[in-house]
């Protein structure tokens, strides 16, 4: 059956020489993966370039319950996304949150706030003027709401100063069950996620330094929480260019 749905690309993998395997997030079926056959001809002009991570499409595409693939029979997009596509700085960040929700989000049925909270994270990046490279910081705090992993937010710089990474909230050294943010990262948690929005969050003053010890934190509590390694390749290239 034929459905009309918009689609979050997170991955892509060549597949023989003129076809392309798209791993999505949609609207109507949550993570799905669609077989685009022939895109990556000269007839087609270009049309793979379409599928960089975090672009949001709109796709006819053919659906079967319990299928493991599936197919796009045409698509269009209606979010250009010039900032992402052409920002070094959003590139990278981009090309980093496709790859972890490529491998956090596996869930095949629908989450309209998910989808709702990825797609305007989106539209807030490709239009974000400042404060850009604290933007995945950000919103790794913010997808935990949506995960269920959402930290209680009983910080206090001298009564609970350390986030216990296995019961979710801030506690004071003696009472720590195990590994731990430093109360450097506790407090910039704390920060992050009461942050209104990623602009606010871009104003909080960081290094290079700063950021990548804070993702390789948010890493750790995705990955307890997840119960499997969170292993990523794109935190090195984001430092890279973040520094």
């Amino acid at each position: 059956m034929i459905h009309s749905v918009r689609l979050i690309v997170l991955h892509t993998l060549k597949y023989t020489d003129s076809s392309l395997l798209v791993y999505a997030y949609t609207n109507l079926f949550g993570r799905q993966t669609y077989l685009l056959r022939g895109i990556r001809t000269a007839k087609k002009h270009g049309a793979a370039a379409h599928f960089f991570p975090l672009h949001i499409i709109e796709a006819e595409v053919y659906y079967k319950s319990g299928a493991s693939l599936h197919h796009i029979k045409e698509f269009y997009s209606t979010n250009v996304l010039q900032g992402i596509r052409t920002h070094l700085y959003k590139s990278a960040i981009a090309l980093f949150l496709g790859e972890a929700l490529y491998k956090i989000v596996r869930e095949e049925e629908p989450n309209p706030s998910l989808f709702r909270f990825l797609s305007d994270s989106i539209l807030e990046l490709d239009a974000l003027q400042d404060g850009i490279a604290n933007f995945h910081l950000h919103f790794l705090t913010r997808l935990c709401t949506h995960l269920g992993y959402a930290p209680n937010l009983n910080y206090h710089p001298l009564h609970a100063p350390f986030f216990d990474i296995s019961q979710g909230l801030f506690v004071p050294s003696d009472s720590l069950s195990g590994p731990a943010f430093s109360n450097e990262d506790s407090a910039l948690l704390y920060q992050l996620y009461t942050a209104p929005s990623a602009s606010a969050a871009g104003s909080i003053p960081l290094n290079g330094t700063q950021r990548s010890l804070f993702v390789e934190a948010m890493i750790r509590y995705l990955s307890y929480h997840l119960n499997f390694p969170l292993a990523l390749n794109a935190p090195e290239v984001l430092r890279q260019v973040l520094q």
